[in-house]
Protein backbone atom coordinates (compact mmCIF):
# COMPACT_ATOMS: atom_id res chain seq x y z
CA UNK A 1 0.00 0.00 0.00
CA UNK A 2 1.34 2.99 -1.25
CA UNK A 3 -0.01 5.47 1.93
CA UNK A 4 0.06 4.22 5.70
CA UNK A 5 -3.17 1.83 6.26
CA UNK A 6 -4.56 0.50 9.21
CA UNK A 7 -5.93 -2.98 9.53
CA UNK A 8 -9.13 -3.44 12.01
CA UNK A 9 -11.43 -6.14 12.73
CA UNK A 10 -15.12 -4.56 11.81
CA UNK A 11 -17.55 -3.76 14.24
CA UNK A 12 -21.22 -3.09 13.77
CA UNK A 13 -20.28 0.30 13.45
CA UNK A 14 -19.00 -0.19 10.49
CA UNK A 15 -22.31 -1.79 8.20
CA UNK A 16 -22.43 1.11 6.28
CA UNK A 17 -19.53 2.18 5.30
CA UNK A 18 -18.93 -1.47 4.23
CA UNK A 19 -22.36 -1.47 2.29
CA UNK A 20 -21.45 1.55 0.44
CA UNK A 21 -18.43 0.55 -0.87
CA UNK A 22 -19.37 -2.81 -1.70
CA UNK A 23 -22.70 -1.47 -3.66
CA UNK A 24 -19.71 0.29 -5.55
CA UNK A 25 -17.81 -2.28 -6.03
CA UNK A 26 -20.62 -4.67 -7.90
CA UNK A 27 -22.34 -1.62 -9.72
CA UNK A 28 -18.44 -1.25 -11.23
CA UNK A 29 -17.89 -5.16 -11.45
CA UNK A 30 -21.51 -6.54 -12.06
CA UNK A 31 -23.18 -4.49 -14.54
CA UNK A 32 -23.97 -6.28 -17.66
CA UNK A 33 -23.79 -9.63 -15.44
CA UNK A 34 -26.76 -8.43 -12.79
CA UNK A 35 -29.57 -6.42 -13.80
CA UNK A 36 -29.64 -2.64 -13.85
CA UNK A 37 -33.42 -2.68 -12.23
CA UNK A 38 -31.52 -4.49 -8.86
CA UNK A 39 -27.97 -2.38 -8.89
CA UNK A 40 -29.68 0.76 -9.48
CA UNK A 41 -32.48 0.61 -7.07
CA UNK A 42 -32.00 -2.61 -4.97
CA UNK A 43 -28.18 -3.05 -4.39
CA UNK A 44 -27.77 -0.11 -1.77
CA UNK A 45 -30.59 -1.58 0.88
CA UNK A 46 -29.66 -5.10 0.17
CA UNK A 47 -26.47 -4.76 0.71
CA UNK A 48 -26.43 -2.27 4.34
CA UNK A 49 -29.11 -5.39 5.10
CA UNK A 50 -26.29 -7.70 4.44
CA UNK A 51 -23.91 -6.16 5.95
CA UNK A 52 -25.79 -4.58 9.18
CA UNK A 53 -27.37 -8.42 10.01
CA UNK A 54 -23.79 -9.97 9.55
CA UNK A 55 -22.10 -7.45 11.86
CA UNK A 56 -24.83 -7.40 14.76
CA UNK A 57 -24.87 -11.55 14.64
CA UNK A 58 -21.95 -12.69 13.51
CA UNK A 59 -22.05 -16.44 11.96
CA UNK A 60 -19.71 -19.09 13.52
CA UNK A 61 -15.98 -19.18 12.28
CA UNK A 62 -16.60 -15.41 10.65
CA UNK A 63 -13.87 -12.63 10.87
CA UNK A 64 -14.42 -9.28 8.69
CA UNK A 65 -11.19 -6.96 8.20
CA UNK A 66 -11.12 -3.51 7.33
CA UNK A 67 -8.36 -1.68 5.76
CA UNK A 68 -8.62 2.18 6.31
CA UNK A 69 -6.10 4.88 5.45
CA UNK A 70 -6.27 8.44 6.60
CA UNK A 71 -9.99 7.36 8.47
CA UNK A 72 -11.35 6.56 4.99
CA UNK A 73 -12.36 3.02 3.91
CA UNK A 74 -9.79 1.75 1.16
CA UNK A 75 -11.03 -2.42 1.46
CA UNK A 76 -12.72 -4.80 3.56
CA UNK A 77 -12.58 -8.80 3.12
CA UNK A 78 -14.96 -11.12 4.97
CA UNK A 79 -14.21 -14.97 5.36
CA UNK A 80 -15.44 -18.08 6.95
CA UNK A 81 -13.20 -20.46 8.65
CA UNK A 82 -13.42 -23.76 7.97
CA UNK A 83 -16.24 -23.61 5.73
CA UNK A 84 -15.58 -26.03 3.58
CA UNK A 85 -14.61 -29.92 4.19
CA UNK A 86 -12.14 -30.53 1.10
CA UNK A 87 -12.01 -26.24 0.08
CA UNK A 88 -11.29 -24.76 3.78
CA UNK A 89 -11.91 -21.28 4.55
CA UNK A 90 -14.56 -19.45 2.28
CA UNK A 91 -13.10 -15.50 1.34
CA UNK A 92 -16.41 -14.79 0.62
CA UNK A 93 -15.77 -10.91 -0.08
CA UNK A 94 -12.57 -8.71 -0.85
CA UNK A 95 -13.33 -5.69 -2.34
CA UNK A 96 -11.20 -2.46 -2.27
CA UNK A 97 -12.05 0.91 -3.56
CA UNK A 98 -11.85 1.35 -7.55
CA UNK A 99 -9.27 4.40 -6.51
CA UNK A 100 -7.16 2.31 -4.87
CA UNK A 101 -6.86 -0.36 -6.62
CA UNK A 102 -2.87 -1.89 -7.83
CA UNK A 103 -2.22 -0.10 -4.71
CA UNK A 104 -1.90 -2.89 -2.67
CA UNK A 105 -4.55 -2.89 -1.04
CA UNK A 106 -6.03 -6.06 -2.11
CA UNK A 107 -2.90 -8.23 -1.54
CA UNK A 108 -2.23 -7.17 2.28
CA UNK A 109 -6.20 -8.33 2.80
CA UNK A 110 -5.96 -11.17 1.37
CA UNK A 111 -2.43 -12.00 3.52
CA UNK A 112 -4.52 -11.16 6.42
CA UNK A 113 -6.96 -13.64 6.12
CA UNK A 114 -4.44 -16.11 5.23
CA UNK A 115 -2.75 -15.31 8.59
CA UNK A 116 -6.35 -15.31 10.00
CA UNK A 117 -7.07 -18.63 8.69
CA UNK A 118 -3.27 -20.04 9.16
CA UNK A 119 -4.20 -19.26 12.96
CA UNK A 120 -7.41 -20.33 13.27
CA UNK A 121 -7.92 -23.30 10.98
CA UNK A 122 -4.26 -24.61 10.27
CA UNK A 123 -4.42 -27.41 8.35
CA UNK A 124 -7.01 -26.27 5.79
CA UNK A 125 -6.81 -24.69 2.39
CA UNK A 126 -8.11 -21.19 1.63
CA UNK A 127 -10.75 -20.75 -1.83
CA UNK A 128 -13.23 -18.38 -2.72
CA UNK A 129 -15.70 -18.39 -5.85
CA UNK A 130 -15.08 -15.25 -8.68
CA UNK A 131 -17.60 -14.84 -11.53
CA UNK A 132 -16.09 -16.18 -14.48
CA UNK A 133 -16.79 -13.01 -16.21
CA UNK A 134 -14.57 -11.42 -14.24
CA UNK A 135 -11.02 -10.98 -15.87
CA UNK A 136 -9.69 -8.38 -13.22
CA UNK A 137 -9.82 -10.67 -10.41
CA UNK A 138 -9.17 -13.86 -11.86
CA UNK A 139 -5.90 -12.64 -12.78
CA UNK A 140 -5.26 -10.92 -9.11
CA UNK A 141 -6.03 -14.53 -7.77
CA UNK A 142 -3.59 -15.99 -10.58
CA UNK A 143 -1.00 -13.99 -9.74
CA UNK A 144 -1.43 -14.30 -6.14
CA UNK A 145 -1.14 -18.26 -6.93
CA UNK A 146 -4.16 -19.26 -6.85
CA UNK A 147 -5.66 -22.72 -8.69
CA UNK A 148 -8.80 -22.77 -10.73
CA UNK A 149 -10.82 -26.28 -9.42
CA UNK A 150 -14.36 -26.18 -9.98
CA UNK A 151 -16.96 -24.18 -11.48
CA UNK A 152 -20.68 -23.47 -10.67
CA UNK A 153 -23.41 -21.65 -11.08
CA UNK A 154 -24.25 -18.80 -8.42
CA UNK A 155 -27.80 -17.87 -7.70
CA UNK A 156 -27.78 -13.96 -8.13
CA UNK A 157 -29.67 -11.52 -6.10
CA UNK A 158 -31.17 -10.55 -8.68
CA UNK A 159 -32.58 -13.47 -9.51
CA UNK A 160 -29.60 -14.30 -12.68
CA UNK A 161 -27.84 -17.73 -13.20
CA UNK A 162 -23.62 -16.55 -12.98
CA UNK A 163 -21.56 -18.42 -13.81
CA UNK A 164 -18.63 -18.66 -11.02
CA UNK A 165 -15.30 -20.35 -10.68
CA UNK A 166 -13.03 -21.81 -7.48
CA UNK A 167 -9.94 -20.96 -6.90
CA UNK A 168 -7.71 -22.38 -3.77
CA UNK A 169 -4.75 -22.00 -2.18
CA UNK A 170 -4.36 -25.17 -0.82
CA UNK A 171 -1.38 -24.41 1.00
CA UNK A 172 -2.55 -20.46 2.53
CA UNK A 173 1.12 -20.03 3.75
CA UNK A 174 2.19 -19.41 -0.38
CA UNK A 175 0.36 -15.86 0.27
CA UNK A 176 2.49 -14.99 3.17
CA UNK A 177 6.04 -16.18 1.23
Amino acid sequence: MRCPANIREATPGDAVGIAALHARSWRQTYRGVLTDEYLDEKLTLDRLHDWQLRLSAPATGQYVLLLEADGDLVGFACAYGAYDADAGTLLENLHTHPEKKRQGAGRRLLQEIARWSLAHYPEGPLHLWVVASNPSAIGFYRHMRAVEDAQAVWNAPDGSRVPELRYIWRNPSLLLA
